[in-house]
């Protein structure tokens, strides 16, 4: 996977843009609503919220953003199940023979080596 590649769990939540998610945070805050933004760092942005806090009291809310650490645990829909497999077959590329995926130039040559030629010179 190169840098700029993410990972499945970040591709599998940006499948669920406007869909509605549930997301527990570490301080015990629960928030429901529609996905209206995910980064790759897992912070989202929520609208239409439905905000229960540790204290029991609910709230509703416009909007939500939701720092990625301050995550616990985000309950997706059901569709969720399907689609992992799917996305690890989409992620997972085969080998793509010699060399792998080092970079170089492939079957000869690539990475140096070798004795280097001086013309004219004998030792």
């Amino acid at each position: 996977m190169a840098k700029n590649d993410v990972g499945v769990p970040v591709t599998l939540l940006k499948k669920f843009l406007n869909k509605t998610i549930t997301v527990d945070t570490n301080n015990g805050e629960i928030f429901t609503g529609t996905l209206v933004e995910a980064q790759d760092n897992l912070s989202m942005s929520l609208e239409d919220v439905n905000t229960t806090f540790a204290s029991g009291h609910t709230a509703n809310m416009e909007g939500v953003y939701i720092k990625g650490h301050k995550i616990r645990y985000i309950s997706l829909p059901d569709k969720a199940k399907s689609l992992v497999a799917e996305l690890h077959r989409e992620m997972s590329t085969p080998s793509r023979g010699r060399g792998g995926s080092r970079g170089g130039r492939g079957g000869r040559g690539g990475r140096g080596g070798g004795r280097p030629s001086f013309r004219g010179r004998r030792y």
